[in-house]
């Protein structure tokens, strides 16, 4: 892939709709200024892990665990079609979240709602294909986009919640299970493209 297909495949990854509803009700719950301050902890420490095996990965992964990136692509996918599954039976939410101690929010979000194999598959693949600090560059600025998508729609939850009425606000809960669809589309093409790399399957 090349660098900027790595970079969009990041930001499909992580999914800044799917981080809206994964933390629907914590929007609700937290003001602007409170969700904004643990939601940017969070992009941080995903930053750190993700900088780590952007670094590392190969070495770590690869020479010392003997692990295949190509598997680690297939454990993403797997995971993904669990949050797919997640959507389509529980609906999205926060509930496993603990929203009683705010300090503990920022690692709570940050795994596994952000850090999963999936992203560190790429993390990995961008320090395979480009130097530092360039990989490290893009990994910023896909978390950056991701935290002000975000933020940005927390104001767009509260006009939600003052105007239920509204064709947004009425179907807002139809479109959280459909973005199920999506995940699972993308898990499923994650776990395929993975075992045509380890020669499981023949790659068209």
């Amino acid at each position: 892939m090349t660098d900027l297909k790595l970079a969009t495949y990041f930001i499909v990854l992580i999914n800044p709709f799917s981080q809206v509803l994964y933390m629907w009700d914590l929007m609700k719950e937290l003001s602007w200024r409170e969700f904004a301050s643990v939601y940017a902890r969070a992009s941080l420490l995903s930053f750190g892990v993700f900088a780590f095996f952007s670094l590392t990965g190969d070495l770590l992964l690869v020479h010392v665990f003997q692990v295949r990136t190509d598997a680690l692509r297939v454990f993403g996918g797997l995971i993904m079609l669990l949050i797919a599954l997640r959507f389509f039976t529980h609906g999205a939410g926060s509930s496993m979240l603990n929203r009683e101690d705010t300090h503990q929010l920022a690692p709570s979000i940050a795994l596994p709602y952000m850090v999963g194999p999936g992203t560190i598959w790429v993390s990995i693949m961008l320090g395979r294909s480009l130097p530092v600090p360039l990989d490290l560059a893009h990994i910023a600025i896909v978390l950056a986009a991701n935290l002000a998508f975000v933020t940005a729609f927390h104001r767009v939850i509260a006009h939600i919640e003052s105007t239920k009425e509204t064709l947004l606000g009425s179907y807002f809960h139809i479109l959280m299970r459909t973005n199920g669809l999506f995940i699972g589309a993308i898990g499923v093409e994650m776990i395929l493209s993975g075992l045509g790399g380890v020669g499981v399957v023949p790659v068209q």
